[in-house]
């Protein structure tokens, strides 16, 4: 173990560990699988012995022990903790969220990922970034060490974010004792929300927001048909040259300009997921937000209700989305290797469609938290301005 200050070195510091984390349940070869043995090696080969060197205990979501709701246990983790160790690979969106609460205290913060598969715009943080080699891990491990000894001897400056919370959260202290909070009456977390904004506020940007994902959600949609009749023009156009005898110089010309059509597909669908993306986590940022205040206050869940249900339907239907997505993936895959040529813009295509999965899991989140507030699946032919479906009187 490293030398710390006598203080530190006898205290007892918490240490939570955010980052993908997928499923160990999932078949061999999937993304989940993938993810869960890649998210294993980086807690194991990285993060568990650089905070060992330094005195801390890191704890995942998967290995909180206390009985009660995990997503209050995470959230109070995210509050509390002296240290939080992000890792931000892959730009998962329930991580990314979980940053963003963490960024609105000024507790020691930090960042790792592996090079190439972080979020775009996190380039102003300091972040450790490694690769995924022995050597590559090690130096991660190393370099882990180093800013954890640093930020809890006191070395780290709080992100602009942390600043800003900090400050509407100082200003609402100092006016709250004769006006009830600062500038309008905000205080604490409502002044954060932007000012007093009641459910019908909150619901009302959430819905917007929500359409803005609808319509990434359309983009992809067109790209997926797009790359669909793709396929099946290449393989008439290959059927079409073997009944000429034109052999495989023939079929080469067609995989050429099938691989063409990939290229300019797979550019405008990376555009697209990343679209999705970041309309996806402020998505996600309100409708946390909804499904706590529903979960709190049950005056509020008729309110919500119809949002529920909507939410539920997108869930389903995001469901069924992702096993296509997923099994197109598979097939661009097994394809790309007929030919080098298919190589690149395959590869790019997999990686969008499997960076858009990846995303979409959050979706199933804010499916079990309405479930458990008691919203059901609507059916096929709801409408949302359909009164039928208003919450039941006891939860009114």
């Amino acid at each position: 173990m490293v030398d710390l200050p006598a203080d530190l070195a006898e205290a007892d510091l918490a240490c939570f560990v955010i980052g993908p984390i997928g499923s160990r349940h999932a078949p061999i070869g999937t993304v989940e699988r993938d993810t869960y043995e890649q998210a294993l090696l980086v807690l194991g080969e990285v993060i568990e012995p650089a905070c060992q060197a330094v005195g801390l205990n890191p704890v995942r979501s998967d290995g909180l022990t206390q009985a009660g709701e995990i997503n209050e246990q995470v959230f109070r983790r995210l509050r509390d903790d002296d240290v939080v160790i992000a890792d931000l690979t892959g730009a998962n969106a329930n991580v990314m969220y979980e940053l963003g609460l963490r960024h609105t205290r000024g507790k020691l913060t930090v960042q790792i990922g592996e090079y190439g598969r972080l979020p775009f715009d996190i380039n102003t943080i300091r972040t450790i970034q490694f690769s995924s080699s022995a050597h590559g891990l090690i130096q991660a491990r190393d370099d882990l060490i180093a800013v954890l000894e640093a930020g809890l001897a006191g070395a780290y400056d709080p992100v602009t974010a942390t600043r800003v919370w900090e400050d509407m959260a100082a200003n609402g202290d100092e006016a709250g004792d004769e006006s009830g909070g600062g500038v309008d009456g905000e205080v604490g977390a409502e002044a954060a929300l932007g000012g007093e904004r009641g459910f019908v506020d909150i619901l009302a940007e959430a819905e917007q927001q929500q359409s803005v994902l609808l319509k990434a959600l359309d983009d992809l949609s067109a790209c997926s048909d797009d790359l669909t009749r793709l396929a099946e023009q290449s393989t008439e156009e290959i059927a079409r040259s073997d009944a000429a005898g034109k052999g495989m110089r023939g079929r080469l010309q067609v995989v050429t300009r099938h691989a063409q059509g990939l290229a300019t597909i797979g550019e405008r669908l990376t555009g697209a997921v990343d679209r999705y993306e970041a309309s996806l986590a402020d998505v996600s940022a309100g409708t946390m937000l909804l499904i706590e205040r529903m979960r709190d206050d049950p005056t509020e869940r008729a309110e919500g209700w119809q949002f529920g249900l909507l939410v539920r339907r997108m869930a389903k239907a995001a469901r069924g989305g992702m096993e296509s997505t997923s099994g197109l993936a598979s097939s661009i895959a097994a394809n790309a290797s007929s030919s080098r040529v298919l190589k690149e813009p395959s590869g790019r295509i997999v990686g969008a469609l499997e960076r858009m999965v990846r995303s979409t899991a959050v979706i199933d989140e804010w499916d079990r938290q309405m479930q458990a507030l008691g919203v059901p699946v609507p059916p096929d032919d709801w409408e949302p301005d359909l009164p039928a479906q208003a919450a039941p009187d006891s939860e009114k």
